[in-house]
């Protein structure tokens, strides 16, 4: 998950997320994509007219390389105890997972899980949420439209001691406990301790399974969260981590996922698309493959960027831009936690002046200013002939290609009534990362124990 997110006016992506309604067996498990313009999306207005839609803070942009003040009061602020971000960013997750936490003794003297929607990351190893701890004096939380989890009133809560379990980390000892702290970038971090909990996933016929003793952590401060833009409204309680290492939620799975996962993102909201773990994984026929490794200290997903080409023409990147630094730094990384791809700057100076090239001789464009701080890649259609002959680029990668359409190279929307479309890749001072957006409608099947990464164009409709 990348802390370099921000808006570009009236330009939005329709995000997709993640309601746990889960099928499991011991060998898989599968969840269902649900789209953010679904009536299932926590967020969901119906009869709302497209151009709100796009005007309300849920729907969030996401291209776009300035930055807007925060517009977060300073009341509101105070209200939810919070540190008001000195920026708002544009919407950060693309997946989010609804699943039970605890259990809690109900009115039938069953217990229940409580529910909350979670980020899925694939560039962070731990899973944490929001607790009631953050409410204490001295501590921070984010603006959420629940309150935080009650963990001291769950029955289930563990607490992790220093002395007798391998997650803890040196000197992470807090009275005893085991804490955590994880920065998302520049003064944006959430901070605990470490815990046993029962997580609990629905299946679609209204079962539960119970995955007992996850260790996940229990959020008592945080500060400049991505989600404090939002408010009240914001679902996010908290992140599902699937990257490398023994805590993550995937390696927790244990035999259920094997160490493999896959996703298939489709651009709207017509069909049903699912995260898949284990055997529960369709099987593809002519997928490329190509080396996934760890950096560490990261946690995500590391791949080997030799190239990018427009329109079969490669732009021949220096190995200097592309190198993972001493420190663990640089490289490219593919992560479907981040909504569009970053890259860092000569490398996006080079793909920009390319892709201007190539489009500077197509008559039925004209080249646009969205907004006066603005000055990204935007042209408007001056006929339909407008979409005609737009460029592919391709992530040359170790041993295989990715190739991005059109479609996911940039965002089309509707702007002062003409149709007008905007790169959607961003320029970033250290990352380099392959976002969800240049992803869609292809499947990705992750094997975390052979260190494989398998891709390829897919109909995510019909098997995702």
């Amino acid at each position: 998950m990348s802390s370099k997110f921000s808006f570009i006016f009236h330009f939005f992506l329709s995000s997709m997320l993640l309601g746990c309604l889960a099928t499991t067996q011991l060998d898989g498990l599968t969840m269902e994509l649900i789209h953010k313009d679904s009536p299932r999306y926590p967020l969901y207005q119906a009869n709302l007219p497209l151009g709100e839609k796009i005007q309300q803070p849920a729907a969030c942009p996401f291209a776009g390389l300035h930055h807007r003040t925060s517009t977060m009061s300073t009341n509101i602020a105070a209200k939810h105890k919070t540190l008001s971000p000195r920026a708002s960013y544009g919407d950060p997750f693309l997946f989010l997972a609804q699943v039970g936490i605890g259990s809690f003794q109900a009115k039938s003297h069953n217990e229940n899980s409580k529910s909350y929607y979670f980020q899925i990351d694939t560039g962070n190893e731990l899973s944490w949420i929001q607790c009631e701890g953050c409410q204490n004096k001295d501590n921070s939380c984010f603006p959420h439209k629940d309150p935080p989890y009650p963990n001291s009133q769950s029955k289930s809560y563990r607490p992790v001691s220093c002395s007798q379990h391998s997650f803890c980390e040196p000197n992470q000892c807090k009275q005893g406990l085991c804490g955590y702290n994880v920065s998302y970038g520049p003064g944006s971090y959430t901070s605990g301790i470490l815990a046993n909990e029962t997580f609990t996933l629905y299946s679609s016929r209204g079962k539960r399974t119970a995955l007992k003793d996850i260790t996940f952590g229990c959020s008592t401060d945080s500060k400049n969260m991505k989600y404090a833009f939002l408010l009240d409204k914001n679902p996010v309680s908290g992140v599902l981590g699937m990257g490398w290492g023994p805590r993550s939620f995937l390696a927790q799975l244990g035999s259920t996922s094997d160490g493999k996962f896959s996703y298939c993102i489709i651009p709207n909201n017509t069909h049903n698309t699912y995260l898949r773990f284990g055997k529960h994984i369709v099987k593809s026929k002519n997928l490329q493959t190509t080396k996934i490794m760890q950096v560490k200290p990261s946690s995500a997903y590391h791949v080997n960027l030799l190239d990018i080409s427009v329109n079969g023409v490669k732009l021949n990147i220096t190995k200097t831009a592309l190198a993972v630094k001493k420190n663990g730094s640089g490289g490219c990384v593919i992560d479907a936690g981040t909504l569009a791809t970053l890259l860092v700057k000569p490398i996006f100076d080079t793909l920009h002046t390319a892709l201007a090239d190539h489009m500077s001789s197509n008559q039925n464009l004209k080249r646009r200013i969205i907004h006066s701080l603005h000055k990204d890649l935007c042209y408007e259609e001056l006929s339909d002939a407008g979409r005609k002959n737009l460029p592919v680029v391709i992530f040359h990668l170790e041993n295989a290609d990715l190739e991005v359409k059109p479609e996911a190279i940039f965002l089309f929307r509707e702007f002062q009534g003409k149709n007008v479309f905007c790169l959607s890749m961003l320029s970033d001072v250290s990352k380099t990362i392959i976002g969800a957006y240049q992803q869609m409608k292809q499947k990705f099947v992750y094997d975390t124990k052979a260190q494989v990464l398998s891709f390829g164009p897919d109909d995510c409709e019909k098997n995702g």
